[in-house]
């Protein structure tokens, strides 16, 4: 099959990957949420529970609903963020979308080394995050320099990268400032390091608010170049 003809199809299709696989992952996340009880028989709160609790094995409910979400989600994002990258041509965009290739894949093996297997999982969920305010840095960029009178994406749509901005900084703040006592870095991503859950946590609030924020990005650009 020609190279050119695999192109024209990812840039024919490349916009449906993107809210496909944003309504797998949220949809993913929602339905995991809702008969969620955790080890103390705690409900299931944005305020104060981390997203991969969802998918910890042998606690949450439907973990296995989580993680097959986050990996065809993540398998779905690749096509969308390359062809974004493309249709976008600018040096913003392709530095967006190597960045995004690594979340993309990084998302992926969130699915696979679920919350239960926490060393492997915390590597892949902190190069999401750094990929992640990567991707949406610099796709951000690409939106606001684009010419006028060529725009493909209206600049609208970076209300929701910035906002994704901020909270992916906030968060990476929290979580590179803190060790536990044998020095590992980014242990808050471990819900058992509280001794008692607070009814609101900061640091798995800003991880939903990346998480919403970055959701409501995909949608909006992957709508707009569809419709």
């Amino acid at each position: 099959m020609p190279d050119n003809f695999i192109l024209a199809l990812l840039l024919q299709y490349y916009a449906h990957f993107g809210w496909v696989g944003s309504l797998i992952i949220l949809l993913g996340c929602l339905i995991t949420a809702k008969p969620y009880c955790g080890r103390a028989d705690e409900k299931y709160s944005f305020l104060n529970h981390f997203i991969s609790e969802l998918g910890e094995i042998g606690v949450s409910k439907l973990a296995v609903v989580f993680n097959i979400g986050m990996v065809i989600g993540g398998v779905l994002f690749l096509p969308f963020i390359a062809g974004l990258g493309i249709v976008l041509g600018t040096i913003w965009a392709y530095i967006g979308m190597a960045a995004g290739l690594l979340a993309a894949l990084s998302s992926i093996l969130v699915g696979v080394f679920s919350m239960d297997r926490l060393e492997p999982h915390r590597k892949a969920a902190m190069t999401f995050f750094r990929s992640g305010l990567v991707t949406v840095l610099f796709f951000t960029i690409a939106v606001f320099v684009q010419p006028v009178g060529e725009r493909v994406i209206p600049l609208a749509v970076n209300i929701f990268g910035i906002i994704a901005i901020a909270s992916y900084s906030a968060f990476l703040v929290i979580v590179s400032k803190k060790t536990n006592k044998k020095g590992q870095e980014n242990y808050l991503l471990d819900p058992t390091e509280k001794k008692a859950r607070p009814r609101f946590w900061r640091t798995p609030f800003l991880e939903w608010l990346l998480f919403f924020a970055t959701i409501a990005w995909f949608l909006c650009v992957s709508l707009i170049l569809i419709f």
